[in-house]
């Protein structure tokens, strides 16, 4: 009885031990190319295509062991994209959209013990809200034929912009374990939105999606 009471309370003193050792809080780095996705209906001449923005936040992990674990991140991230027209070139729309993203993954760690070079996949699922919006570009005056700029914030609109976006998102990539406490990490990530930006309210469906795929470093300090 008593040899077991010393092994419980050995046990107990050894688990916050145990625990600390198993987590990490980091920061994050990168730069993403956001393609985006809209139906344009009957305005074929319209044209969509794809922008590079920037990404960074803060990251913590917790693993159960060496090779699996719960991540969470705070990202800042920019999902912007370009509009234009072929058959009037003048019409030109750069859109700048930044968001704060929240995606929770279970992260799944491979490679030798004794190796500092170790693979990881992230894979789970996002939140996020679209922060703000900002557009700037050429357009054409077809009473004037003359061809202006424009630059200015984009105002949300309740009833159609849908500001609250989830989705599935998930990378793969390469830690280097520098030492006990120090690992630096290369990710290639995409975030695949399930949600519309706008808002279901017309009878006319105008549904619009992002993906978005990036390619970060992150600094962890590993307890």
């Amino acid at each position: 009885m008593r040899n077991k009471a010393f092994l419980i309370a050995a046990v107990l003193m050894m688990l916050p031990v145990g625990l600390r050792a198993q987590w990490r809080v980091g920061v994050i780095e990168g730069a993403v190319y956001n393609i985006h996705s809209q139906d344009v209906h009957y305005m074929t001449d319209f044209s969509l295509n794809g922008a590079f923005g920037l990404n960074s936040g803060i990251s913590g992990q917790y693993s159960f062991n060496k090779w699996l674990g719960v991540r969470a991140d705070l990202i800042f991230a920019q999902r912007n994209y370009k509009l234009s027209r072929t058959d009037l070139s003048e019409i030109k729309y750069n859109y700048l959209n930044n968001y704060l993203l929240l995606p929770v993954m279970a992260s799944f760690s491979f490679g030798g013990d004794n190796f500092p070079l170790r693979g990881f996949a992230n894979l789970g699922y996002y939140g996020g809200l679209w922060l703000t919006s900002h557009r700037f570009g050429t357009e054409y005056n077809g009473m004037s034929e003359k061809t202006y700029e424009f630059a200015g914030p984009v105002a949300f609109n309740q009833e159609k912009d849908n500001r609250l976006d989830t989705g599935l998102v998930g990378g793969v990539g390469m830690e280097l374990r520098c030492n006990k406490h120090l690992g630096v990490q290369i990710e290639a990530r995409c975030y695949y939105s399930l949600t519309s930006q706008v808002k279901d309210y017309m009878k006319v469906k105008d549904y619009r999606y992002d993906t978005t795929i990036g390619l970060q470093a992150g600094v962890y300090y590993i307890f």
